[in-house]
């Protein structure tokens, strides 16, 4: 993280993030779930793909077509999840179902550990990017609030300034109407 010059508030999030790779490659090496593991890294790769893409092209400023990407990236996100937290589950199932001379109770125990911290970080990625996605909303809906406030705002200035220069113009022809009296 040091030599990458990550910020500091960034500091968790990448944490994270690498967690989420070192996690199903690791536990593939310790406990032979070399298979499942490929598939997790593939299904995850996926949407990391999507999402650098998408990012690629709003910095690229076509922000237009960065935003259909980013929707079709927060579906696959939450997809993927799901998948992978299913596929984590089936391989239990199947570990479980194996019998007890192909596989050792010390293994077994290994492997349900890698799973399941697998599957908990499944449910954590989730849950902040449901957190993630209620933010920018409140944020877009902040947004919207102000925007319309604004909105009102130089629409009174405008007919403010409208009523004042009306009631100029009405002084004006009085003071003139005077003066012709006079």
């Amino acid at each position: 993280m040091y030599f990458m010059r990550v910020k500091q508030e960034d500091m968790p999030n990448k944490i994270i993030g690498y967690t989420a790779y070192l996690v199903p490659i690791l536990g593939a090496y310790l406990t032979g779930l070399v298979y499942p593991a490929t598939i997790i890294l593939v299904i995850h790769c996926t949407t990391e793909i999507i999402k650098a893409l998408s990012d690629v092209i709003e910095c690229s400023g076509k922000a237009d077509i960065a935003q259909p990407l980013y929707r079709i990236w927060s579906v696959a996100f939450i997809i993927a999840r799901n998948a992978i937290g299913v596929l984590t589950v089936v391989t239990f199932f199947k570990l479980k179902s194996k019998p007890a001379e192909e596989l050792s109770s010390l293994r077994f125990l290994s492997c349900t550990g890698v799973l399941m911290i697998l599957l908990g970080l499944q449910l954590y990625l989730s849950w902040k990017f449901v957190q993630t996605v209620l933010k920018w909303r409140h944020q877009a809906k902040e947004v919207a609030i102000a925007q319309k406030k604004a909105d009102n705002f130089w629409q009174q200035r405008k007919e403010a300034n409208k009523e004042a220069k009306k009631a100029r113009a009405e002084k004006r022809a009085a003071k003139i109407a005077a003066e012709k009296e006079d």
